[in-house]
């Protein structure tokens, strides 16, 4: 069995639609998945690796794609799949950030294991 290359061929950009938060507020988090391997990418699994925030609380998305294991995408390909988060008062009571951490697995056609991670990071803000 093969290690699998880190951050060769497949790339994941993760990222929430705002710089900061407030409880209430509803956060978008993208993760696009980017095929740069110049072969067609097989078993692509988004790997939901922790969402937490400044307390280490366990989180859990409002809404999200029920299937994250897809394919094929073509050489040159991307797909998003969004999530989303409605940041709560205990959010802000631990003050801090919160932290969504993905990784992305897939295949090429040729048999290479490719594998990328990113966190996405957004801050909570304080009261006024």
């Amino acid at each position: 069995m093969t290690c699998p290359l880190h951050g060769t061929g497949v790339r994941l950009v993760h990222y929430a639609d705002k710089a900061s938060a407030a409880p209430h507020d509803t956060l978008i988090y993208s993760a696009w998945i980017i095929n740069d391997s110049g072969e067609e990418l097989t078993d692509v699994t988004l790997v939901l690796r922790s969402f937490t925030n400044a307390g280490m609380e366990d989180l859990k998305y409002a809404s999200g794609p029920s299937i994250l294991i897809f394919g094929p995408v073509p050489p040159g390909g991307e797909t998003e799949l969004v999530f989303t988060y409605v940041v709560t008062e205990n959010d802000q009571r631990h003050a801090g950030e919160l932290i969504s951490a993905m990784a992305v697995k897939a295949v090429t056609a040729s048999g290479a294991k490719l594998w990328d991670e990113h966190d996405a990071i957004t801050p909570i803000s304080l009261d006024a």
